[in-house]
């Protein structure tokens, strides 16, 4: 017999700057191809969460509101509908479904289960190291390349993990002691306060900048060495007035030839012939993997846990910095 559906969900939406309000929706059963799950704990990311939270310029074309906020959401299957037959119910999922209670969403939209013995609160961590790998692919870091990361919230923190993790010698820039030293704890060999970064200058093969501050932008093209790369994970100038520099400064950007990107985006799932062995997928199991082996201290990222109910107050106290937060993982029911 199938588990008795809950009647609503309660879910999370923006409706503008700093309104953020949580409603009950009504839920189905799953249909063909989807599954039924519950949210156990589902972490916030900072850096999107609170832009959009505070009002700061969208990325994207279009209505900014009303918008559902996050994406690193692990559930557990209550019934999966026909058709469903790699996922069952009691299993645990991580997805991209946002802050909510309950949610049906299509089978294959689950990006791997969680195995038994790995927390709840560590899986939900795993697409934030994932945008720290990511850049690290991209941008070509090996063992031996020197690595400096600029800003050490949730994904600065994840690129200092992921960067020492490939064998790169690591430097790590924060304005903030608390979050320098759990840069020291995940691998950093180096963790500087911003008016002592000066002496990266032309030091780092790959800068990863993972602030919008034009402040810290001019720093990360000082700091990249000849045909060195800056991994852009932040959004330079977003929220900023303009620049009082070149943000292409040819001191830097033309004389070192230097290689800007954005890392931010990787395939989705493997292609048929092998071609995007790095996806998104493969790329989130291999973490998940070495979360469960202790390798990435999925801890020094979690400040704190939050009822669901309580995602302002989350929100409040990751822009008051009460604490130094790092991101706080938010539960929805019990595991």
């Amino acid at each position: 017999m199938s588990p008795p559906l809950p009647g609503n969900a309660v879910v999370a939406r923006l409706h503008a700057p700093r309104q953020l309000a949580l409603a009950a929706e009504p839920l189905r059963a799953p249909g063909p191809g989807e599954v039924l799950c519950e949210t156990l704990v589902s972490a916030i990311s900072p850096g999107t969460e609170l832009a959009a939270y505070v009002g700061l310029p969208p990325l994207r074309e279009g209505p900014a509101h009303p918008r559902l906020q996050g994406y690193c959401n692990v559930g557990r299957v209550l019934a999966a509908g026909e058709q469903v037959r790699h996922l069952a119910p009691g299993q645990r999922v991580l997805s991209f479904q946002s802050h909510r209670s309950h949610f049906v969403m299509p089978a294959d939209e689950a990006l791997l289960i969680v195995p038994d013995g790995i927390a709840s609160e560590a899986a939900a961590t795993t697409y934030l190291f994932h945008l720290g790998y990511n850049a690290t692919l991209r941008a070509d870091v090996r063992a031996g390349s020197r690595v400096l990361v600029i800003g050490l919230g949730a994904l600065g923190l994840a690129s200092v993990a992921a960067a020492a993790l490939a064998g790169a010698e690591v430097r790590a820039v924060s304005g903030h002691e608390v979050t320098r030293q759990r840069a020291l704890r995940l691998g950093a060999a180096v963790a500087l306060a911003r008016d002592a970064a000066g002496s990266c200058a032309a030091w780092a093969d790959v800068v990863i900048a993972t602030t919008n501050a034009w402040a810290d932008w001019n720093l990360a093209l000082a700091s990249a060495a000849t045909r060195g790369t800056v991994a852009v994970l932040g959004f330079p100038g977003r929220g900023e007035p303009p620049p009082d520099a070149n943000p292409l400064d040819s001191r830097h950007f033309y004389m070192r030839q230097l290689r800007i990107e954005a890392v931010g985006h990787s395939p989705e799932r493997a292609d048929a012939r092998g071609f995007a062995r790095f996806n998104e997928r493969d790329n989130l199991t291999f973490l998940l993997g070495r979360i469960g082996q202790g390798a990435l201290r999925w801890q020094e990222l979690v400040s704190g846990t939050y009822p669901g109910s309580d995602l302002v107050q989350a929100y409040d106290d990751l822009l008051a910095r009460r604490r130094d937060p790092v991101t706080f993982v938010l539960r929805w029911n019990a595991d």
